[in-house]
């Protein structure tokens, strides 16, 4: 992407609710009047087992509630070795019934998947995401929103999507700090133990779903690791490395899906202030850019810091000595992989949604943007966009829409708000029915 141009997407942490634990439970002798022989014929019958179930039937009653122990108080000096023994082996049986109960509740849930918007002044087609929802079991997503302008807000309230807090966001030097925020929120919810396959996918205000709910949910719950669409090689940014060679940082898609130990980790390295000078260190949009002069290892870096963060962050920087020699890197959790790290290579990785960047649209090799492209009729073909800003829609037809649905894609954008059916009367019913049908 070249230099910045236009406001985009701007996102506050709800604090996590205080944890306490149930108070112990006070019980007089009289309440639990065990007599001393009884104590000693049962612990003679413990082999079975039977003196720890008859703690945990004869405690149940009164201490119900869930109590972490039991204080037996008043005994009289005979029985007081007795009581002791009551007080060590209730405790025992109770915080036993208490860990099987913790260890049952850190079950995980089913997988989530969190849909991350990052909007401006408003989500355009707001219905259409309204009807994408409507049939999706509510435990199996959270639909949030960041929103730089109080337009937005009012937008979205009472709608499908939760608003957080806003953050300062900044047009291409600082469009993390808002992704970032919807990660905290979203990693806040405490809704059943989290699940390893939780995904957090980020979304544009001006993105649309190419799949129904079900299709898209089962995607990313079965996909193993994070999503990154990596940009053709001479548009990655490179700075001579202090014992030679380059290093290198890999430029991707800001529409990224992260798997839950990525969005963890992304949030603590965020928070802590991880390579907050990846502009000043890459030295990003420093000289005049140039369509046909942005080559690979050129130390001419061109970019916004949402496009390369995440990766370094996760993975970091990547070196490489001679800039010719075909380089394999395998990276743990990287859907996709491994990464070429090369001169001549084009699209890597899983790329979710589709942009048209018009530089790229018909680079050779692996490429979806290519393929989903060359299926559609020619109203329906978005407008090419430039070296600035990407390609977008604002007419597309009802083969445009089934052509969407066959993509490889699960999201697409760019989409004004209300777009023209060409051959239909209402875009958002007509998105519903090819589209979004099960």
């Amino acid at each position: 992407r070249g230099p910045p141009a236009g406001p985009r997407a701007g996102a506050h942490a709800r604090p996590r609710a205080a944890c306490t634990r149930p108070p112990a439970v006070a019980m007089s002798q009289q309440a639990l009047a065990v007599p001393a022989r009884e104590i000693k014929a049962l612990r003679r019958a413990s082999n079975a087992g039977r003196w720890r179930r008859w703690l945990a039937v004869t405690l149940a009653a009164p201490l119900a509630g869930g109590a972490h122990g039991v204080v037996l108080r008043g005994a009289h000096d005979a029985n007081a070795s007795a009581t002791e023994a009551v007080n060590a082996s209730a405790a025992w049986a109770l915080n036993d019934s208490a860990a099987a109960g913790h260890a049952r509740s850190k079950q995980p849930r089913g997988a989530r998947v969190y849909f991350l918007f990052l909007a401006v002044d408003k989500v355009s087609n707001l219905d259409v995401w309204q009807a994408f929802f409507a049939p999706a079991p509510s435990e199996r997503y959270r639909a949030l929103v960041h929103c730089k302008l109080p337009e937005c807000l009012q937008q979205v309230h009472g709608s499908v999507l939760t608003a957080v807090p806003s953050v300062p966001s900044y047009y291409c030097t600082d469009l993390v700090s808002p992704m970032q925020q919807l990660v905290n929120i979203a990693l806040q919810d405490n809704d059943g133990y989290p699940n390893p396959a939780d995904k957090f996918a980020f979304v544009s205000d001006s993105t649309l779903p190419a799949k129904p709910f079900s299709y898209i949910y089962n995607t990313l719950a079965n996909r193993r690791g994070s999503d990154f669409c990596i940009f053709p090689s001479n548009e990655w940014a490179d700075i001579p490395a202090p014992g030679g060679g380059v290093e290198i940082a890999a430029k991707h898609h800001q529409w990224i899906t992260l798997e839950r130990a990525h969005a963890e980790k992304s949030w603590s390295l965020w928070s802590q202030g991880h390579f907050h000078h990846f502009m000043a260190h890459f030295r990003m949009n420093t000289q005049a850019y140039t369509w046909s002069n942005n080559s690979y290892a050129d130390t001419r870096n061109f970019g916004c810091l949402d496009e390369f963060w995440h990766l370094i962050a996760l993975y970091g920087t990547l070196h490489s000595q001679d800039m010719v020699t075909d380089i394999t890197i395998p990276l743990t959790m990287f859907s996709g992989g491994p990464l070429h790290i090369n001169p001549w290579v084009g699209w890597q990785g899983e790329c979710d949604t589709f942009v048209q960047w018009a530089k790229y649209l018909h680079t050779s090799g692996s490429n979806p943007f290519s393929r989903f492209h060359s299926t559609l009729d020619q109203m329906s073909v978005p407008h090419s966009g430039n070296s600035f800003r990407p390609g977008w829609w604002d007419t597309i037809t009802t083969h445009g829409l089934r052509a969407i649905r066959q993509s490889s894609f699960l999201f697409m954008r760019k989409f004004i708000d209300r777009p023209r059916i060409h051959d239909g009367y209402d875009f958002a019913a007509a998105y519903r029915q090819y589209v979004l049908a099960d």
